[in-house]
């Protein structure tokens, strides 16, 4: 009994830290996005740009203070702190419709702007306890431009992954 007990000790001791702190527990596989949120050298974004392509790795986003933050749509929720910082980042068409998944590294209101409105998510994911990643979201997107909105954020900055969906 006593062996067992060692055993299960060192299995624990063995055990990736993601399993003990949630980065696992999320609705679906997100290990690609940890490594691309947590890869070093990633480029940074001012908000307000528009990126010529959707990039293949993860990039940081430099925010503006909520009162300053310009959208094109006003963001669907309305931010529950006080002081919270925000802003927009537009693409160009995309070259295949279809799910793309918009992950971030903190908590963060998403709004995806095409055609004139809001796209709908068809999924999301978010665990408080995943120190690399916060949240993912699902959406259909269409081949057209569109437009990321962030809203809410508690810093400057908020590191993003954006990609079809695997």
């Amino acid at each position: 009994m006593r062996a067992g007990a060692i055993a299960l000790a060192l299995v624990a001791l063995l055990t990736p830290a993601a399993t003990a702190d949630g980065c696992d527990k999320f609705a679906w596989p997100l290990a690609r996005e940890q490594v691309l949120l947590a890869a070093a050298g990633k480029p940074t974004v001012k908000a307000g740009e528009m990126l010529a392509f959707v990039p293949k790795t993860a990039f940081t986003l430099q925010l503006q203070l909520g009162a300053k933050a310009a959208f094109v749509m006003p963001p669907e929720r309305k931010p529950k702190a006080e002081r919270w910082f925000g802003g927009s980042i537009r693409f160009p068409a995309l070259e295949k419709p279809g799910i793309y998944q918009v992950t971030l590294s903190d908590e963060a209101w998403i709004d995806v702007v095409q055609d004139g409105r809001y796209s709908r998510s068809v999924g999301s994911t978010g665990r408080s306890d995943c120190p690399t990643l916060r949240k993912s979201v699902r959406l259909d997107l269409g081949a057209t431009s569109f437009v990321l909105q962030f809203s809410g954020v508690a810093s400057d900055e908020i590191v993003v992954a954006i990609g079809a969906r695997e």
